[in-house]
Order: C-alpha cells, then structure tokens, then sequence
C-alpha cells in the first residue's frame, strides 16, 4: 500500500508492515550516517524490485517511519497545540537515534526539555506559559499528558526529564492517575479510530502515588520547620502572628482547598512568596492580615527561606519518585 511518501523520482522503497515509502536514496545517506553505511554495502546485480526500484523491508511501526521520513523531507516545526505534534516528536526522537540522525534528535530533544524541563528555572517558564493572561491553569493545552512522556521517556532512556514528568502527573488525583490517558493516535494504521488508552504500570503508579504523598510531607516539614515554630526579630515580636496566617494559608494550599492546587509544593511555596512580596509593596486583599502583623525584616527572611525551599523541593523530587537512590541522592535507579 502506497503511502503519502511516494515520490515519482524516488530510487528507493522502505516497506514498513504493509506500507511502502517511495523516497530518494541520497536523502537518506546525506543525514543518516546508519543508510548511509548500509547503501555502501555492494548490492546484488539482480534483486527483487518494487515500482522499479530496490526495496528495503523495514522492522519499524509505519507510523513512525512515515514521521521520521516526514521530518527528513521537511524538518521539524511546532505550531500550537503542541501535544498534537506529539506522535511525530515521539517517533522522530525514536528513529533519529536509531538510523544516527543527530540534527533531528537534537532538536527533539531540545522541545522536550522545553516542555518538561531540567531546572526549576525552566520549570516555572513552562507554568507561565500554562496560565498566560487566563484565570485557570490549562496545562494540557500546552503539553502532552505525563504519562506519555514517561512512557516514552523509559523506553529512550532519557531520564532527565522523568523528576519533571512524575512531578507533573502527581499533581492529578490519585483515581486520575489510574485511570490513565489516550495513547498517540495513527495517521496510517488506523486514522479512523481512537487510541488505546495508555496505563502506568504497578510500579510506576505506586511510584508516582508515593511521591505525591513526598511531596506533600516535604510542605509539612517545610512548614513545621521554616514557619510553625520559627521566632521573629527581637524588636518584632506580633510577627508571630504573621507567621500563623501564613502557616495556615500553606497548610490550606496542601489539601487543595485555598485554589484548588494541591500536591503542588513547588506552586504552594511560590503563592507565598508571591503573597508575601505582593502584600510588602502595599498590596491588598488576602493575606493583608498577614503583610500587617510581620515587619519587613521578618518578611524578607520568610520569603528567602520559601525560595530556598522550592530549589531544596526540586532537587528533592527525584528521590520522591525512586529515580535515585534515598540514601545517597545522587545515584540513579531503574525508572521501571
């Protein structure tokens, strides 16, 4: 069965299952150095011919291959929504190491970090993005779901973005991340139908459960700590009372019932800095009872204490999911 990639002038056919991609020969050699090393391979003088010239019978999903063969025609460009261009992301990331491509599994790579990123900078970039001049967090308009991506993620061996993508599906309820999401959908196999729905394994699920309930005892002990039993300046003693509103507006932000955030401690630390900042430039409204009973001293020496904690609640997320080892922090585990 023909595909879209049926070029007229082409001189070599890949057949994936039963798809057939007419496409050019020097193509492939000129970006792939694996086609590159196999077309150097004398051929027999007599084989085998489709559409009059040498076919190749290829191991890969035919959906893939077209999107890789896709990419190496035209290149590869982003448009919104971006988790529709997902499939194609996935599988050029897949065969561009595969067939040794590395200007297309660079630039793969480098839209993945984007989307689920290696730092707590580039973290609070993407957030940004999600809630842009609206009022609700619409993360999913702007980023495959996480499950996809630690599924695809474990299987290329790319853990520097798994922290950032269990981070992300922990934040759901527990019953969401159970029930899973739509897989990639095909543009060949089966266009017409939807995808098959995508689960964590049991590992995996335990793994993300485990490390949404971490990350919610990281925000109690922060603010058992940093908060509940910390002592004002000498000369500022009703900033007692300052703290108290604060460790009562986090505590609510635990359980999801001040903005219907919860298990966000990297999001719940940056409302109290945000709060904390906003309401000592004169601001109003909630929390004005908090800017009024704290002095600034006491302020700022809050606000760098919940700074320091976002960065110490990044670095700690990889061990709330079992991606290192609890006792060293540094060696990684199996992600399986």
């Amino acid at each position: 069965m023909r595909s879209d990639l049926w070029f007229n002038d082409g001189n070599i056919v890949l057949i994936a299952d039963v798809y057939a991609f007419k496409i050019h020969r020097g193509q492939l050699q000129r970006h792939s150095e694996f086609f590159q090393g196999m077309f150097d391979i004398p051929q027999p003088e007599e084989q085998d011919l489709v559409d009059g010239c040498p076919y190749v019978e290829m191991l890969d999903a035919p959906d893939d291959l077209y999107h890789f063969l896709s990419a190496l025609y035209d290149g590869m460009h982003y448009s919104d929504p971006r988790p529709a261009h997902f499939a194609r992301l996935a599988a050029v990331l897949r065969l561009s190491a595969k067939y040794l491509v590395p200007h297309l599994h660079q630039q793969c790579l480098e839209r993945l970090t984007l989307d689920w990123p290696v730092d707590l900078e580039g973290w609070d970039k993407r957030e940004t993005e999600a809630l842009g001049s609206k009022d609700y967090y619409s993360p999913r308009q702007y980023t495959p779901h996480p499950i996809l991506i630690i599924e695809l993620a474990i299987e290329l061996d790319l853990r520097d973005i798994l922290p950032s993508a269990f981070y992300d599906l922990s934040r759901y309820g527990p019953s969401k991340i159970m029930y899973g999401t739509l897989g990639i959908p095909s543009v060949l196999v089966s266009p017409s139908e939807d995808p098959r729905y995508v689960c964590l394994s049991n590992q995996l699920l335990v793994r993300s459960l485990q490390g949404r309930e971490a990350g919610q005892q990281f925000l109690i002990d922060f603010l058992v700590e940093h908060v509940e039993t910390r002592q004002p300046s000498p000369e500022s003693h009703p900033c007692v009372q300052g703290f108290q509103e604060v460790y009562f507006d986090i505590f609510r932000c635990i359980g999801g019932v001040s903005v219907g955030r919860d298990a966000d401690p990297l999001f719940t630390l940056a409302q109290g800095i945000d709060k904390l900042m906003r309401y000592g430039s004169g601001g109003h409204g909630e929390g004005e009872r908090a800017r009024s009973l704290m002095c600034g001293k006491c302020r700022v020496a809050l606000v760098e204490d919940l700074k320091r904690g976002r960065e110490a609640a990044w670095m700690s997320m990889p061990g709330w999911f079992g991606l290192v080892e609890p006792e060293e922090g540094s060696k990684e585990v199996d992600a399986q």
